[in-house]
């Protein structure tokens, strides 16, 4: 230890003068500099947000460059000066002639490196801490964001940075040591820096490399989901460092690689170095699986600014009820004993909206939702913890080939749209195949499975409509299905029960049923007359029950709808779907145009009593919203517009709010223009009910003798809904 300290009491003598604590410290501060222009110059107002920490969140948004770039560059650099101040002057060896052990002097070195690591870091946090203030100062603090030091946090996110950066650094430095020439270490050093931007632009960056493991930390900005201190990039950081650290260090020691390794026993030492650590190292990259629980179970917490009594645990494909589960001290435990396949459930929670989760039969999940106004957020943890970050991450992407067979790009040009679908449904496999939590858990082989078959159906059907393109615009022209296609066909059979929750599935088997049939009628009577000739069973009556459901939604009158129920509904060999149909069908002919639009009643601002039938004898348009509703809070200014542009048209626009609370309805409806009548419904379960409101925003126009004219209108931010408008109110088509 004496020789240890006196070797680096030398190391920093030496170091005087270059300045390499100083630039360590102004590479670290650039982040945060960048980052109060950027808020500064561009005033960025932030609403309705969940609560978080004003600094801590200041600092995550400094993590992307600072973590894949700026500390990369300090660690590359700083190395590479300090290696080269005794390679130039011969230092090595002078120090090699003094009373000092080689370990001494290789790891002294090691630690000023690690030292200037430290103080890039801590010039991170407090240039966060001091410009994350002044641009409070400058643009005041959001509504949900405390202003609380939040030291612990801070230090977490410093100490994964310091370990996820030990591997890049013992790596450069064994590098800038054996290389006496500061230019090639340096020009190493930066081609691990462009190496990963093309790697990542690639999507084959290595688990192991060293600045991915940086990364990481940008990118899972909050850490474990699970609550550990690190995660297991985190380990695979230090196992590298430490083969890297002892690798370099024999060979800076003996000088060259045959002397480092070439006798049996350091050969053998360093098997044994890497059967230790690398065994480790395997260990920590091999992933886990959350394995099944023994019950069914959903459980969780709210943390809510309205108040939360009841989920609904809802069954994908019929929507039906299958747990209704109460919330007591914000909190809420069930057991479901019904048997769940595998598939993707709605849990709705009351103002916070619905999420979809997937799940099945014993597994346990727990479901922390929080809710600050329009704002909500749902994290789900427990044995699909995976499969629903995988959701969760994956919820939105860009196709290109989706855009080109959309806009009809490039359709003459059949090999180039095939290659660009099959790559993209190739780099979807890929993606499902590799995915993996920031705990390195990974979606067990039954939702595998199913993934990769509904991610094929997104292509399956880009394929059907490439085809039908192809043959309407070059119907002379063979559009020849390639291997690769085929084997996507042969990934989804066309009878799978568990996929017909699935819109993509559904579409799918449709268009395949449908293909021999060349009579000039809608798709939909093709599908059920399709389905009809289907051998009786349980795929038989979901198919049916899905289309015929369509089809009734679509049916332009009364007549047609009941034409359909008579038809088909005696096929069901379930009785349920049978009557859930009739029930379906009777409430959309109750809502069907001339039909009478059911009394509601509801109160004014001023707490004045109304009802529907007050409103007699003018055109009535209805916006049906709530406080805690992001879309409708977006189309309220078009269904204002509306109010004043045909307010002298014999009409009477009105906002009907469902919120759960008077007191927060009452405050927004303040804010509104005074053209559009603010009304709270006052049994909203019963609305719902009498009108199917089963989402909102929902807008309806009912005429001057109370009956429906459309009890589902487009959005008012859709041109549509103003021809429709127009041509109830008998207006001539604007021009």
């Amino acid at each position: 230890m004496q020789n240890f300290i006196t070797a680096l009491k030398a190391e920093h003598i030496k170091k005087k003068g270059t300045g390499l604590y100083v630039t360590s410290a102004i590479l670290g501060v650039i982040s945060p500099v960048i980052l109060t222009i950027v808020n500064l110059t561009q005033l960025m107002q932030e609403r309705n947000q969940l609560p978080y920490n004003y600094y801590i969140k200041f600092i995550e948004n400094c993590l992307d460059p600072f973590a894949t770039f700026f500390f990369p560059l300090m660690i590359i650099i700083t190395v590479s000066r300090i290696t080269q101040l005794d390679h130039k002057n011969g230092g090595w060896q002078l120090m090699e002639t003094q009373p000092l052990t080689k370990a001494s002097i290789y790891f002294s070195k090691f630690t000023v490196v690690l030292t200037a690591n430290l103080i890039t870091i801590i010039s991170l946090i407090a240039g966060c801490y001091l410009f994350g203030w002044i641009t409070s100062m400058v643009n005041g603090v959001p509504e949900n964001a405390a202003l609380t030091p939040a030291l612990a946090d801070a230090l977490l996110i410093a100490a994964r940075l310091f370990i996820a950066g030990l591997y890049l650094t013992a790596f450069q430095y064994m590098i800038s040591v054996i290389m006496p020439s500061f230019i090639w270490s340096i020009l190493v050093g930066f081609f691990l820096l462009l190496a990963y931007l093309f790697l990542t632009a690639m999507g084959i960056v290595p688990e192991w490399y060293p600045i991915d493991l940086l990364g990481k930390v940008s990118t899972y900005k909050k850490g474990s989901e699970l609550g550990y201190w690190f995660t297991y990039s985190a380990i695979v950081s230090l196992l590298c460092s430490v083969i890297v650290l002892y690798f370099g260090f024999q060979w800076y020691r003996h000088k060259t690689l045959k002397l480092a390794f070439g006798t049996p026993k350091r050969a053998a030492m360093l098997v044994g170095v890497l059967a230790v650590f690398g065994g480790l190292l395997a260990y920590t990259l091999t992933p886990d699986v959350m394995q099944p629980y023994g019950k069914t179970i959903i459980a969780g917490t709210i943390d809510s600014d309205t108040p939360i009594n009841k989920l609904y645990v809802r069954d994908a494909f019929i929507n039906d009820t299958i747990a209704e589960i109460d919330v007591k001290d914000n909190k809420f435990h069930y057991e479901i004993k019904k048997n769940m396949p595998l598939d993707i459930y709605q849990v709705a929670i009351g103002e916070a909206g619905a999420i979809n989760v997937a799940m099945s039969s014993n597994d346990s999940l727990h479901i922390a939702v929080t809710k600050r106004g329009q704002a909500a957020d749902a994290e789900v943890t427990g044995t699909r913890l995976a499969e629903n970050r995988y959701k969760k991450d994956n919820k939105y992407s860009w196709s290109s080939v989706s855009y080109y067979i959309e806009e009809n790009i490039g359709l003459d040009d059949e090999e180039r749209i095939i290659d660009e679908l099959v790559s993209e449904w190739k780099d979807k496999m890929n993606e499902s195949d590799n995915f993996k939590t920031v705990d390195n858990y990974v979606p067990r082989d039954d939702f595998k499975t199913q993934n990769k078959k509904i991610l094929t159906l997104t292509y399956l059907n880009l394929w059907e409509d490439f085809l039908k393109k192809r043959a309407a615009l070059y119907p002379d022209k063979e559009t020849k299905e390639t291997p690769e296609i085929a084997e996507m066909k042969k990934t989804v059979p066309l009878n799978e029960q568990g996929l017909l929750s699935n819109e993509e599935y559904f579409n799918y088997v449709s268009s395949q049923i449908t293909k021999a049939d060349t009579e000039d009628v809608s798709e939909n009577a093709k599908a059920l007359r399709a389905i009809a000739k289907m051998p009786e069973g349980d795929f038989k009556d979901k198919i049916l029950f899905k289309q015929l459901e369509k089809s009734i939604k679509e049916a332009s009158d009364k007549k047609e709808r009941d034409s359909l129920a008579g038809l088909y509904t005696a096929m069901f060999k379930n009785e349920r779907y049978n009557n859930i149909i009739n029930y379906k069908k009777e409430i959309i002919n109750k809502l069907s145009k001339g039909m009478e639009a059911p009394l509601f009643d509801a109160v004014t601002m001023n707490n004045q009593p109304v009802s529907l039938a007050d409103f007699r004898g003018k055109y009535v348009a209805i916006d049906v919203w709530a406080t805690w509703c992001g879309p409708c809070v977006y189309q309220s200014p078009y269904f204002e517009k509306m109010a004043v542009k045909y307010k002298n048209n014999n009409t009477q626009f009105i906002a009907a709010s469902i919120d759960a609370r008077i007191d927060k309805w009452l405050v927004e409806a303040k804010t509104k223009s005074k053209s559009v009548l603010q009304l709270h419904i006052n049994n909203e379960k019963q609305f719902s009910k009498d009108y199917n409101a089963e989402s909102i925003p929902r807008f309806i126009l009912i005429d001057p003798e109370g009956n429906f004219v459309n009890a589902d209108m487009p959005y008012p931010s859709e041109p549509v809904f103003e021809q429709l408008l127009r041509q109830t109110l008998g207006l001539e088509e604007q021009k």
